[in-house]
């Protein structure tokens, strides 16, 4: 027996929503989950335009994701809108938590309004994303020539959710990956506070006894052999300390730290660009431990371009084999970016990363 077009829809409505559910699921990329709901609720309701936005407090929004029917003229992504007046469905979610809908621009002089309008929309609807109980965005449609059935942005709600599930879990990981860094962070300053120091000390110790040795006697001997064990459990410490945290990154920047790894590097090393600003924390030593674990799996000269493209990062490592990346595309992933290492004869393969920047 045919199924009634109701039923139909709602099928089509629930497959749609088990699709994002999966994707969020499987822990896909923020960029991946926004771009599905976009596309999942314009083509699913019969909207022009479908959009991810986050709120930059009360009156401005950026939008993070955005997809068009052919044609349609809209906001690109990254693009932020100001929604301060009160006939804005974006304004309303802020303010309520609760979805809301605009049945006209006609009358307004809102900036996002007025864009909308320009661009031959007639209405909009939007759910709130929220996260942690903030209205962290949300989740928009627009309208052209027709008015949405009554309820529309109710439905926007579960998809909304999904999206608010995706943020909450990209944020928890890089929760993680803040901690086990401060971790690093602090074991690497006790290191140098702690350990380093009193080697140090013992090494001056050994020093001034060796000096004052009868040379070529047995206590000379063995005391230049303590020496020698000093200095290579000095260095030994060293390079653990930077392979916990190098100081150098966290003091001076991302570029710096590659110049210094570059230098210190077992295999030539050239650095064909680099980015001229600081970004957070975690952004600059995922980018380093992505650097770093392919220059260590390397066995020829290695060439690497880290560049800054503002909301996000593209690193790119010629000659290496992609061995060893384990840990850091779990950094990458944790960020909500993407690592792959393509495999070439002789071990000239190339690694490349894209990491998110936070905003």
């Amino acid at each position: 027996m045919a199924m009634a077009a109701g039923d139909v829809a709602q099928a089509e409505e629930l497959a749609a929503q088990h699709r994002l559910a999966l994707l969020v699921a499987r822990g896909a990329s923020l960029e991946t989950v926004f771009n599905a709901a976009s596309e999942q609720i314009a083509t699913l309701l019969g909207a022009p335009a479908g959009a991810v936005l986050r709120f930059l407090g009360d009156e401005r929004a950026v939008v993070l994701s955005v997809w068009r029917r052919p044609g349609t003229r809209g906001l690109p992504v990254n693009a932020e809108v100001d929604f301060q007046t009160s006939d804005s469905s974006l304004a309303r979610v802020r303010a309520t938590g609760r979805p809301a809908r605009i049945d006209s621009f006609e009358g307004s002089r809102g900036e996002l309004s007025l864009f909308m309008r320009a661009a031959g929309m007639r209405g909009a609807l939007a759910a709130p994303v929220i996260v942690n109980g903030e209205v962290w965005g949300a989740l928009a449609m627009s309208t052209m020539d027709e008015l949405a059935p009554a309820g529309t942005e109710q439905r926007l709600a579960p998809f909304a959710d999904l999206v608010a599930q995706a943020v909450a879990n990209a944020e928890a990981r890089r929760r993680l990956v803040e901690a086990a860094d401060e971790s690093r962070r602090r074991l690497e300053s006790e290191l140098h506070e702690g350990a380093q120091q009193n080697l140090l000390a013992l090494t001056l110790k050994l020093r001034l006894a060796h000096e004052r040795a009868e040379e070529s006697s047995l206590i000379a001997k063995l005391l230049g052999e303590a020496l020698a064990d000093a200095a290579e459990a000095t260095a030994s410490l060293a390079d653990l300390g930077r392979s916990l945290h190098p100081a150098i990154l966290g003091e001076r920047g991302l570029a710096p730290a590659l110049m210094a790894l570059a230098a210190r590097a077992a295999v030539a090393v050239q650095l064909r660009e680099l980015p001229g600003r600081r970004f957070p924390d975690t952004t600059e030593a995922t980018v380093y431990a992505v650097v770093a674990d392919a220059i260590a799996g390397a066995t020829g000269d290695v060439s690497v371009s880290v560049l800054d493209r503002g909301d996000r990062m593209h690193v790119e490592l010629r000659g290496c084999t992609g061995k060893g990346l384990e840990d850091a595309g779990d950094r990458v992933a944790a960020l909500g970016g993407h690592l792959e290492a393509e495999e070439r004869p002789a071990g000239d393969g190339v690694v490349r990363a894209t990491i998110p920047v936070e905003r």
